[in-house]
């Protein structure tokens, strides 16, 4: 007799989102249209085996409304968003270490009264694995899924027999919580207020046991002969009982008749189990290959085709569109298909840096939810914030601030966001929209512009963009006058004058650009000849050297064309003699002045925040290295083995200086998981290594056609101008087919 026994994790549900799900008919397998598309399948796309005791920060699940992280054991996990982290002090101080909030019962697999940790994990996309091959002869492996769009958890578990002869063994699941009047289900409303968590076998156990009367053990007897195996598992679900307002947030506590509601659903769930196990891999694959459809009816764009032999190449490309898609979210009411940071924070963070980014894929792929977003961004306060509430579509602070109070980037980051999408969509109408200020995008993009004018400056004509919670808060050194944003102010000059022009304005055009111009050599002061790094000062008028990728990434890309020969050539050799590895990079030198001081993984020495890389190699290549750059970016797709682009990585063990040091991702004071930034692999390759990027007249598609390629590839169904066009990269440059 086969004894197959299904698990539902806890979920979270708001009453007015909650319904039974019906499995998608599968007439047509979802992996056939990756396959046609000529994209890799999901299956293809997952990462490998990973050995427990090296991971630190487990791999997840998202669903395009929540995310799950895995536990180190075999069963449990911790689902998100539902508050960060117990110990918030811990964040800014390393000698503390992070708690994670759980915010659900942690249920745990017991086998002969032994609990069993993960002795390998793997990052499947549409599923996390877990197994354990040595738990007292059984060898178990579990599959982690999410259902689509509700916050609703599937685990399988399957059971080996290892050994030689027939193994008899007690499977035991302890449940935390109430065993409810039929002596079976359980019900947990004490470990969160106004929340009620139903779980359900889907078959009678052998036996119920109740310990220190508030956990629930199910067990059940089973008999395995040589190398057969058995599936086993449960059934969970939970509901907010509280009231909820029409935007979202909670309002208070109501009755709700105890979970009737989640329990009626857990139960029709577990009756289906396996259409809507299969279901999770189904709409995931759909949602993959949408987003490269022409005309694909979920997105009002889709990503390019990427056709190429070069398998590095090819993987980070895809990984960077898989990892942006991951932080989907369809619940919020800005726009349907709305990207948010990372799963872990609160619903609707939206952090605008790490999406302004990646304008050119996001421009291609969902233009229309962009639009919607921009429109919400560039009312908000340049001084002050560093991100959104996508929960909320109206609403921004009118305050004038004498200095920067929150992220100095945002002036830059929401300039180049809104410059790129006119660019590449070409909705050039956009420009004389009005926005819930009354201002028209084309008065914003001018007050961004110039918006630098107005804070305080020293006496060498340099700019203050704020203190070290404004511009780089783990760097102590880095603050007020920083060669990164007094770059990026000739940047935005420049191309405000590109739309000057546009708008038939000459001659506040040309002001614009000789005041560019004049700012040239104020900056270039900051220049420390020889050493291709930067200096900054701080507010008592201190030289402070800076050896960072920031100023590399920012002063760089906007002095290219400013900067000699012999600079670029000393700017490219810091990067690739101090910061580049075998595998990853440092986001600061270990020679940087702050080194010590600077222990975080996304910005001090010990690795890097993920969207660094190509941000760097972008830059290497505009500066004359595109050889190593694109070298750089193929070498760093091993650490994809252990799944998506996160927040950071970091560099571990006795050798973590060393340019051979092993990289894992990183769970260093909060590092997240998947964060919409992974999109930058693929930006890179869409807008420098291919060159995609449109002039604001439209003269000009490719940035540098000549520029021979050391790379062969396609970049299929380009969506410009009403039409797809196709990039071919090779030795020769690039040539386009229309």
């Amino acid at each position: 007799m086969k004894l197959k026994i299904i698990f539902f994790g806890t979920v979270y549900f708001f009453v007015s989102a909650l319904s039974c799900l019906h499995a998608q008919p599968q007439n047509t397998p979802a992996t056939q249209r990756a396959i046609k598309l000529g994209i890799p399948t999901l299956d293809e796309l997952a990462g490998v085996w990973m050995p427990g005791a090296t991971v630190v920060n487990p791999p997840s699940l998202h669903n395009c409304h929540n995310m799950l992280i895995a536990d180190k054991d075999l069963t449990s996990y911790f689902f998100n968003p539902g508050g960060w982290l117990y110990n918030l002090a811990a964040y800014a101080d390393a000698a503390e270490p992070c708690i994670w909030k759980r915010g659900h019962p942690a249920l745990k697999l017991l086998i002969d009264g032994l609990e069993y940790p993960s002795e390998e994990l793997k990052q499947g996309n549409y599923r996390v694995l877990r197994r354990n091959e040595h738990c007292n002869g059984l060898s178990i492996e579990t599959d982690t899924r999410l259902i689509h769009e509700k916050r609703g958890i599937l685990i399988q578990v399957k059971c080996t027999n290892t050994n030689l002869v027939e193994k008899r063994f007690t499977l035991t699941m302890k449940v935390p919580g109430s065993l409810q009047p039929d002596g079976i289900g359980v019900a947990n409303e004490f470990q969160r207020k106004g929340v009620i968590t139903v779980v359900r076998p889907t078959l009678p156990p052998a036996r119920t046991d109740i310990d220190a009367y508030i956990v629930v053990l199910w067990s059940w007897d089973i008999m395995l002969k040589p190398n057969e195996t058995y599936t086993i598992g449960f059934v969970a679900g939970d509901e907010d009982t509280r009231a909820m307002s029409t935007d979202g947030f909670i309002q208070g506590d109501i009755n709700n008749e105890k979970g009737h509601y989640i329990d009626s659903c857990v139960t029709r769930w577990a009756k289906g189990f396996d259409a809507v196990f299969e279901d999770c891999q189904y709409q995931w694959e759909s949602r993959w290959a949408d987003a490269f459809t022409v005309g694909n009816t979920h997105y009002s764009g889709h990503a390019p085709v990427l056709v190429t032999s070069d398998l590095a190449l090819r993987r980070n490309y895809y990984m960077g569109i898989f990892t942006l898609l991951s932080v989907e979210r369809s619940q919020f009411p800005l726009y349907p298909m709305s990207f948010i940071t990372n799963g872990e924070r609160d619903d609707g963070t939206q952090f605008y840096g790490d999406l302004a980014v990646l304008p050119t894929l996001w421009s291609l792929l969902e233009p229309k939810g962009m639009k919607a977003t921009l429109k919400r961004w560039l009312v908000q306060n340049l001084r002050n914030g560093a991100w959104l509430d996508i929960r909320q579509t109206s609403g921004y602070d009118g305050k004038h601030y004498d200095r920067v109070y929150g992220y100095a980037f945002n002036a830059c980051l929401f300039f180049k966001t809104a410059d790129t999408y006119l660019r590449v969509t070409r909705d050039t109408n956009f420009l004389d929209e009005r926005l819930e200020d009354g201002s028209t995008v084309f008065q914003h993009l001018r007050m961004i512009a110039t918006d630098w004018e107005t804070l305080p400056k020293n006496k060498m004509g340099l700019t203050d963009f704020g203190g070290n919670e404004c511009l780089l808060e783990c760097d102590p050194n880095y603050t007020h006058y920083v060669a990164s944003m007094n770059a990026q102010v000739i940047w935005m000059l420049r191309k405000m004058a590109g739309w000057l022009r546009y708008k038939n304005d000459p001659s506040t055009a040309e002001k614009m650009e000789a005041r560019a111009t004049a700012l040239v050599p104020v900056v270039m002061q900051l220049y420390k000849e020889g050493d291709g790094v930067w200096y900054s000062y701080d507010k008592d008028g201190n030289k402070v050297e800076i050896r960072h990728c920031m100023d590399y990434v920012f002063a760089g890309d906007a002095l290219v064309d400013d900067l000699s020969k012999k600079q670029r050539s000393e700017m490219n050799n810091f990067v690739r003699s101090e910061l580049i590895t075998r595998d990853w990079m440092r986001a600061m030198s270990l020679r940087d002045s702050a080194a010590a001081f600077t222990s975080r993984a996304d910005h001090g020495t010990q690795g890097s925040y993920d969207v660094w890389l190509p941000l760097v190699m972008r830059t290497m290549w505009q500066l004359g290295d595109a050889d190593p750059a694109f070298q750089f970016y193929r070498n760093i797709s091993v650490v994809t083995r252990e799944g998506s682009f996160t927040q950071a990585h970091e560099f571990y063990g006795a050798t973590r200086n060393r340019i051979d040091a092993p990289v894992r991702i990183s769970e260093d004071r909060g590092n997240m998981r998947e964060t919409s930034g992974g999109g930058t692999y693929a930006e890179v390759v869409i807008q420098t290594f291919f060159g995609f990027d449109p002039e604001i007249a439209y003269s000009r598609i490719i940035a540098d056609p000549a520029v021979s390629r050391p790379f062969k590839g396609i970049l299929r169904n380009i969506h410009y101008g009403k039409k797809e066009i196709t990039l071919e990269a090779s030795e020769r440059g690039i040539g386009i087919m229309r």
